[in-house]
C-alpha cells in the first residue's frame, strides 16, 4: 500500500535515505528537506504489514510534469510492487503527463529496473552529479508518459464468455 509520509515517518525516511548501499546513488537530504517535502505531501512511503518499507520523493518540474527524484526500498522484492503503485499514484491521482528521473550511467541494477517497468532512455547528462568522493559521474534520464503507462498497466483478467444453450 502506499501513503503519503507523515512527520512520524522523518526518522524511517532519514535512516534508509542514509543507508550504506543507498549512499553512492542517493544525494544526502538537506538539511529540512525530508520535513519540507513530508509537509508538501512530495513523500510517499510503501507500507507493507504495516511499516513502512520504502520512500519516493515526488516533485513538480512543471504542471503535470513530475520527476521521481528518489526511489528507495528497505529489502529486496518490493520495488515493482511499490513503483507500480507509485504510476498510479502519480497518473491517476496526480493526474502527471509525464514522469521523469535520472540514474548514473554506472547504476546497471537501477537503469534494468526501471527500464523493465516501461521508463524510456532520454538523454545523457555528461558528468551531471558529483559522488560523496568527489568523482563526476553521467546520468541517464529516463521518462515515463501517462499514455505509455496506460497501455502498460496490468489490467484486471476478463471474465469467461457467456455461451449460450
Amino acid at each position: 500500500m502506499i501513503r503519503i509520509a507523515q512527520p512520524r515517518d522523518a526518522a524511517f525516511i532519514r535512516a534508509l535515505w542514509l543507508r550504506d548501499d543507498n549512499r553512492a546513488f542517493l544525494d544526502p537530504p538537506a538539511e529540512g528537506q525530508i520535513e519540507e517535502a513530508i509537509a508538501g505531501g512530495d513523500l510517499l512511503l510503501w507500507i507493507e504489514d504495516g511499516e513502512p518499507e520504502g520512500f519516493a520523493l515526488i516533485v513538480e518540474w512543471m504542471p503535470r510534469v513530475l520527476g521521481l527524484r528518489e526511489f528507495a526500498v528497505s529489502r529486496p522484492g518490493l520495488g515493482h510492487p511499490f513503483l507500480n503503485a507509485l504510476l498510479a499514484e502519480v497518473f491517476t491521482t496526480r493526474r502527471a503527463h509525464r514522469l521523469g528521473l535520472d540514474c548514473t550511467a554506472d547504476n546497471s541494477r537501477a537503469l534494468r529496473f526501471f527500464e523493465s517497468a516501461g521508463f524510456q532512455r532520454e538523454g545523457v547528462w555528461r558528468e551531471c552529479w558529483q559522488r560523496p568522493g568527489g568523482d563526476w559521474v553521467d546520468c541517464i534520464f529516463l521518462a515515463m508518459l501517462e499514455r505509455e503507462w496506460q497501455t502498460r498497466r496490468p489490467r484486471p483478467p476478463l471474465a469467461a464468455p457467456v455461451r449460450s444453450s
